[in-house]
């Protein structure tokens, strides 16, 4: 016989709750209630899932399975503490990367964390089966539960304590966030020059490449690492008129000198 599906609250109605509620959907997990404070948002999320909704946290279901609070970071507690008088015996886990799983240990008995690691918006269909889901509980069987999930919805399946994560949202930090904001200032400069963006395209898929494919600290190159200070330094000139750009393009190539052996590339 088939285990009975688990009865499943979204707390939150943002971009996580709206992919996660869907793909729970789609892999035959329906979502059976939304809460947010926001009437709106839960609504419109509710409608798109088929399930019901409140703006009310204590009416939240209290016969729930699994409780998944897909709000901003520094909002966790305070929906955990609100939500846990009407659902005391649920599953409560939380969806970041940056805060630890023991902030909901206050408010319930089970908790943990299922931590899609990707960057999500609301314009783009997420690749799941590349996504890798970090899952984690105090009870050993609730872990196992998480995973069984993770792995239904997804393919990529860590159990990943606290620090790990942590770590790993720092890790994630620069690779994702920091490098998009040095795309940004790289198609800025080029805008303001005349020069369209897409020159950069076929560079930048084979940066990704390289690193993917190899230790990205193998595959750098450049005038930092070649010790060009020449280059270097007409690069700056160039950015005589951003200061602050001229300053991170400074700090970065001491940090590439400082942390990459020389050996690692000679070419541009």
């Amino acid at each position: 016989m088939h285990s009975p599906l688990p009865k499943i609250v979204i707390a939150g109605a943002g971009r996580i709750a709206w992919h996660l509620g869907r793909r729970l959907k789609g892999k035959g997990m329906p979502v059976a209630h939304v809460v947010s404070r926001t009437a709106a948002h839960a609504r419109e999320l509710a409608q798109t899932l088929g399930s019901d909704w409140s703006d009310d946290w204590a009416e939240a279901p209290a016969d729930a399975d699994w409780l998944l609070i897909a709000v901003r970071d520094d909002a966790i507690a305070a929906v955990g503490e609100a939500l846990s008088a009407a659902m005391p015996g649920v599953l409560a886990t939380h969806t970041s990367g940056a805060t630890p799983g023991t902030v909901l240990a206050p408010f319930f008995k089970r908790y943990g964390v299922f931590y899609p690691l990707q960057s999500f918006s609301k314009e783009r269909m997420p690749v799941w089966s590349k996504i890798p889901f970090c899952v984690d509980a105090a009870d050993p069987s609730d872990i196992l539960f998480l995973k069984k999930t993770a792995k239904v919805i997804g393919n990529l399946v860590y159990q990943v304590n606290d620090s790990q994560r942590a770590m790993l949202h720092v890790a994630a930090v620069f690779a994702n966030n920091f490098t998009n904001h040095c795309f940004a200032i790289a198609e800025k400069l080029l805008d303001e020059h005349d020069l369209p963006f897409e020159m950069l395209h076929p560079l930048m898929e084979e940066t990704l490449q390289k690193a993917i494919a190899d230790s990205p600290a193998r595959m750098q190159t450049g005038p930092a690492l070649r010790g060009d200070t020449d280059t270097m330094q007409r690069h700056l000139s160039l950015l005589a008129g951003h200061l602050h750009w001229q300053t991170l393009y400074r700090n970065l190539s001491d940090d590439i000198r400082q942390e990459i052996e020389p050996s690692a590339g000679t070419d541009e």
